[in-house]
């Protein structure tokens, strides 16, 4: 019974590419690590589609951030999110935790680490439809 599952899944593979029918496409998490030296987002920048999530872990022993909230940027240009995109923001993360964000919106986003401004901390995701 498992041999005839997975022959029939393999067929409707093979068919929808014979016909041209396009498969559905799954959504990826990219992992974006935080480093304290130097204090940055790596990878930087980022290229995702709308539909993934990105998850930013705190590899470092200081507290980090990622944070697209123009509020808390001394420079404006930091932080940025495409028309109809929502700012998100991670909170303080210790040494080991993280934080998800799916996004929802194409176009560039902006952000950066607030603990770390003065360093120059911050990153750009490209986030392609």
């Amino acid at each position: 019974m498992k041999k005839m599952q997975l022959l029939g899944g393999g067929l409707l593979v093979i068919g929808a590419l014979t016909l041209g029918v396009a498969m559905p496409s799954f959504a990826e998490t990219v992992e974006v690590k935080m480093f304290d030296t130097p204090a940055k987002f790596v990878p930087d920048p980022v290229k995702v589609k709308v539909g993934d999530t990105i998850k930013w872990v705190n590899k470092g022993d200081t507290i980090h951030t990622a944070t697209t909230d123009p509020a808390q940027a001394p420079d404006k240009s930091w932080a940025s999110v495409p028309q109809g995109a929502e700012t998100w923001d991670s909170g303080y993360l210790n040494s080991g935790e993280d934080f998800s964000y799916t996004f929802k919106v194409p176009g560039v986003y902006k952000y950066f680490c607030t603990t770390h401004v003065k360093e120059g901390m911050k990153g750009e995701i490209d986030v392609e439809k």
